[in-house]
Order: structure tokens, then C-alpha cells, then sequence
């Protein structure tokens, strides 16, 4: 159990990181495991250990990942009908709502990947015993 003192001094060391560093931990989920690869076999298993007991963590990850994707599919979506409808309206040959779109669509097709990386991690942690 986590006394009061402890507890606050885990808070005071999330205050203090950067920006950056917290959203890289709210959002990237593989900071959390070890290499399961490196080391002799007892540094293997201990890491592979370690990695399963934190698999618990990635279904909140799948959800931040799965919004993400719904988002950013979303933007991509509008961008592209405003795309359309200036395309439509006037004949200029550089669309910048197409390219604000094409944008969108890349991070889109990036959180895909990290969604399916993740849910495989997961699965793969969940399945494969020790």
C-alpha cells in the first residue's frame, strides 16, 4: 500500500516532466515493456514477465488510439468534401484543402498501424504463456 507521502511525490515528479514527455506517455503504449530479446535466459524471462504484467495498461492505450484514428479520419473526411466542393467551384490547379487532406489522411494511416501494433501486442501478451 502507497502511503501519503509516496503518493505525492509521484505527483510532483508527473508536475515537473515536460509536455512533450507526458503526452509521449499518455499516448505512445510501449514505453511500458522491455526487450524480451537481449540478455541470458533469466534476463529474457524477467523482461517477458515484466511485459505481461503490464499488458493490463493497453486496452485504455487501444481506446486513446481508436478515438484517435476516429478523429483524424474524421478531419481527413471534411477536409476532403471541402477539397470537392472548392474543386467544383473553381478550376485552380493547387487544392489546399486536397493537400491539408492527403495530411490527415497519412497521421490517419500512422494511428492505424500503432492501433494494430498494439491490439497484437496485446492479444499476443494475453495468449502465450511463459
Amino acid at each position: 500500500m502507497m502511503s501519503r507521502s509516496s503518493g505525492a511525490a509521484v505527483a510532483s515528479h508527473y508536475e515537473d516532466m515536460p509536455l512533450s514527455l507526458l503526452l509521449f506517455r499518455y499516448l505512445w503504449p510501449f514505453w511500458l515493456f522491455k526487450d524480451a530479446s537481449r540478455g541470458d535466459r533469466m534476463t529474457r524471462a524477467a523482461a517477458y514477465r515484466h511485459n505481461r504484467s503490464m499488458r493490463i495498461y493497453l486496452p485504455g492505450y487501444l481506446m486513446k488510439w481508436v478515438f484517435s484514428c476516429v478523429t483524424t479520419f474524421g478531419i481527413t473526411a471534411g477536409f476532403g468534401s471541402l477539397s470537392t466542393a472548392q474543386a467544383a467551384s473553381t478550376g485552380r490547379s493547387l487544392d489546399v484543402f486536397a493537400i491539408i487532406a492527403a495530411g490527415w489522411g497519412i497521421i490517419f494511416a500512422c494511428s492505424v498501424c500503432v492501433l494494430f501494433i498494439t491490439s497484437y501486442i496485446y492479444f499476443y501478451l494475453s495468449r502465450n504463456d511463459a
